[in-house]
């Protein structure tokens, strides 16, 4: 009797694997036949549940956006304060450790292929709504005007990728990385004490 196999499972073992050596490795290296070699399969299995490297990258995105979002809800959970729920919000987003500087190195990368890939593009988009959206459910206790609320947001999202940038391009490595991080997380905390001085 075949073995019964877990459709949803696999998919997400691939999409994983993806993720993984995009981080390790740079996304070039995510090549169905690297993704397969990966995963321990053929390029052919690997086929069967993504037809192309496009639909392969897609998923894994999808898949490290909605991971990267329960650790930010995992972040604010007991944290009081509006505010402070909303600094908490923007300091994990940001890549203030090895972990999440991988991650935004990998982001940075989609978006490159993004400018070449309308499905790339699409689904970046669809990431980048559901981002605002969050920070709109955060930013509405702060704001004294809900026609503020979108403007707002995206100015969070434009700091947050600006900070991002710079922690990515300019920020020394080694122990000199803590003295950037705390710079960092001082410029978020002197924003959200503007932001809520500007709209009390």
């Amino acid at each position: 009797m075949p073995k019964e196999v877990d459709i949803e499972q696999k998919r997400s073992e691939f999409a994983d694997a993806t993720w993984r050596v995009m981080t390790d490795e740079g996304l070039p290296a995510a090549t169905m036949r690297r993704i397969a070699a990966e995963t321990n399969c053929t390029t052919g299995a690997l086929t069967h549940y993504f037809p192309n490297r496009e639909a392969l990258l897609v998923e894994a995105l999808r898949r490290a956006h909605y991971a990267a979002g329960a650790r930010l809800m995992a972040a604010v959970q007991g944290v009081s304060g509006h505010r402070a729920r909303l600094e908490t919000l923007l300091l994990e987003a940001l890549p203030l450790d090895s972990r999440r500087m991988k991650e935004w190195r990998t982001r940075l990368a989609v978006w490159a292929a993004a400018s070449t890939s309308v499905t790339l593009r699409a689904e970046n988009s669809r990431r980048y709504q559901e981002w605002n959206a969050l920070l709109e459910r955060y930013l509405e206790p702060i704001l004294s005007r809900a026609d503020w609320l979108r403007s707002e947001a995206v100015l969070l999202m434009g700091l947050v990728d600006g900070l991002a940038l710079r922690l990515l391009l300019h920020a020394p490595r080694g122990p000199r990385m803590q003295a950037a991080v705390s710079e960092v997380t001082a410029e978020v905390r002197f924003y959200l004490q503007a932001l809520e001085q500007r709209c009390s």
